[in-house]
């Protein structure tokens, strides 16, 4: 890889905060000229996104979003914000539907690990 990461301040949703810092552990440490320091601050956010005729939730919305700044080792600092979003249906099973959420948010932050990988590339 053509950068490290010194260390790594997470602040915000600690579930997903996780999911990020096991993707970019593999980052830490390694012999590379390009090196940061990261913090993240990471917000999961779910919404009603249309009701039914009687007023209940039909249709969710779930938004992962995430704010990165990476400072390099000559104090310059960058910073990003990633977004995911997705819409789904509501369940009368609410244990279903909790997983599904769960792997939901759990996709979508692995996507945006992914994203952040190839900024940290591009800097």
């Amino acid at each position: 890889s053509n950068f490290s990461i010194i260390e790594i301040k997470s602040t915000g949703n600690s579930k997903l905060n996780k999911i990020i810092i096991n993707k970019l552990d593999n980052y830490k440490n390694t012999n590379s000229k390009k090196r940061f320091s990261l913090k993240i601050d990471t917000n999961l956010k779910k919404e009603i996104a249309s009701k039914d005729t009687k007023g209940n939730p039909k249709i969710y919305k779930m938004n992962v979003n995430l704010k990165i700044y990476a400072k390099d080792e000559k104090n310059n600092l960058k910073e990003k914000l990633f977004s995911k979003s997705i819409n789904y249906n509501n369940s009368n099973n609410k244990f279903k539907l909790k997983k599904y959420e769960n792997e939901t948010a759990k996709n979508l932050t692995e996507k945006i690990a992914e994203e952040i990988i190839i900024f940290l590339q591009s800097i």
